[in-house]
This record gives structure tokens, C-alpha cells and sequence, in this order.
């Protein structure tokens, strides 16, 4: 797994806000079981009522450079513009305050002649977006979401391309 900068990911979520980054080959299937728990307990958030969603764009990386303290890179607007790509929640148990993201990196739209897949492009493909989870209204408490911003680069293994 990748290490990435901090002001890196900072491009991409902030300077508070919860990221989930990683580096994933081309055409990776995989998948990560989340639990939300309470701020400095592992108390389960309950899941009852809310919805969850994710979506990731493409965009376009430059700059990309493995430095001293983790992957570098610039972010910007992928052109064409592409469309949103929703991902796959599944597994919720609203007690547990549990989910499963699906990560099928083959279901994105990345395909095997893509120039930055080349095992010798300087910089390779690059997804943004975010994980919400809307929590209705519930008596005087307004409703909420929780954004979790998700960055994923995509590199070749060094066997497609």
C-alpha cells in the first residue's frame, strides 16, 4: 500500500476531514469493511436511518514522485469532463455501524490502452470522490451527513501494459 504526502491529500479532502487513499493495480477487485465508531471510543455509530452512497470521478495527476515523506503529486479536473462512477455498498448493519465498500477498479472505465497505465508513464491514473452518510431529521436534530473523501491512483501491474 501506497504512502501518500500529507499535503497531498490535503488537495483532495482538507485539513480535517477523513480520507481514504490508496494505490490499486488495473482491472483490482477488492473491497474494505468500514466501522464507524464514536470519536475516541469503539462505540459503534448506529447506521439506523441513514443512507450511504459513494462515487469517484477521474482525474487528472501530474507531478507524481515518490519523495521522503510519501507520493506527491498535483490534482486537477480530468478533460473530457467524465461522468460520476457510483460505488457498491453493501453489507450495512446499522447496529455495528458496519458496511462494505466494493472496490472494482474494472467497472471504472480504465481501459487497457490508457497512456498513463504504461509502466513507464510518469503519472498514472487518478480517482477522486467521497463516501456519504446521510442521516435523516430525527425530533429537534437536524439532518446530517458525513462525508469520507476517497482518492485511489491506478497503476499496470507491468503484464497489460
Amino acid at each position: 500500500m501506497a504512502i501518500f504526502n500529507k499535503n497531498s491529500l490535503r488537495q483532495v479532502s482538507g485539513f480535517d476531514n477523513q480520507i481514504i487513499a490508496g494505490e490499486l493495480v488495473y482491472n483490482q477487485a477488492t473491497y474494505w469493511n468500514l466501522t464507524l465508531t464514536a470519536t475516541g471510543t469503539e462505540l459503534p455509530i448506529d447506521l439506523t436511518g441513514a443512507t450511504i452512497s459513494a462515487s469517484i470521478i477521474r482525474r487528472q495527476l501530474s507531478n507524481v514522485r515518490d519523495s521522503r515523506y510519501g507520493l506527491t503529486f498535483d490534482i486537477a479536473d480530468y478533460s473530457p469532463p467524465p461522468s460520476a462512477v457510483t460505488l457498491t455498498i453493501t453489507n450495512k448493519v446499522d447496529a455495528a455501524g458496519t458496511f462494505t465498500l466494493v472496490i472494482d477498479e474494472g467497472a471504472w472505465g480504465v481501459i487497457a490502452s490508457d497512456p498513463q497505465l504504461d509502466i513507464n508513464a510518469e503519472n498514472c491514473v487518478g480517482f477522486s470522490g467521497r463516501i456519504k452518510i446521510s442521516y435523516p431529521a430525527s425530533g429537534s436534530t437536524p439532518a446530517q451527513d458525513l462525508i469520507i473523501f476517497l482518492l485511489f491512483l491506478v497503476r499496470s501491474d507491468g503484464v497489460i501494459n
